[in-house]
């Protein structure tokens, strides 16, 4: 999505700026309310956890396309970091760290996850990590509204 954006879409927000901040500012309306249903949501019952079991690569692949999080990331990105290196090389290094951040990230939230499945047994506790995850998803949205 880094490199499509970079090296097509990109030159569709320099033309018309006002789309830029019109997806900026939906994705942060879109991380607001999936903070609020994080923030409510209640524990999974063992026996209906993970029922459909995981995406496929492909499907996840394809997911990101439409994956509001994934846009607002990529605009991000590429309006942020796209004057750092002459073109075509600043896609290309934006593109590559995002591969390497991406492996460590998932590996690290997957670690995680793991480690946190004995902790969280009770309701109470599992109701307490999701408000401090929906915090936590709030608090990344301050460079959006600071740059404002």
């Amino acid at each position: 999505m880094i490199g499509a954006v970079g090296v097509g879409l990109g030159t569709v927000f320099i033309a018309y700026p006002v789309l830029q901040m019109i997806l900026k500012y939906a994705g942060a309306a879109y991380l607001i309310y999936l903070a609020a249903v994080i923030a409510m949501s209640e524990p999974v019952e063992p026996d209906h956890a993970n029922a459909r079991g995981p995406m496929t690569f492909w499907g996840a692949a394809m997911f990101q396309w439409v994956n509001a999080k994934g846009w607002v990331m990529v605009i991000g990105t590429i309006t942020a970091y796209a004057a750092i290196a002459s073109f075509p090389w600043n896609i290309a290094i934006q593109v590559t760290l995002s591969l390497i951040l991406g492996a460590v990230s998932c590996t690290a939230w997957a670690l995680f996850g793991t480690a946190l499945r004995p902790i969280l047994t009770s309701p109470m506790a599992v109701r307490a990590f999701n408000v401090v995850m929906a915090l936590l998803l709030l608090a990344s949205l301050y460079p959006v509204f600071v740059n404002a």
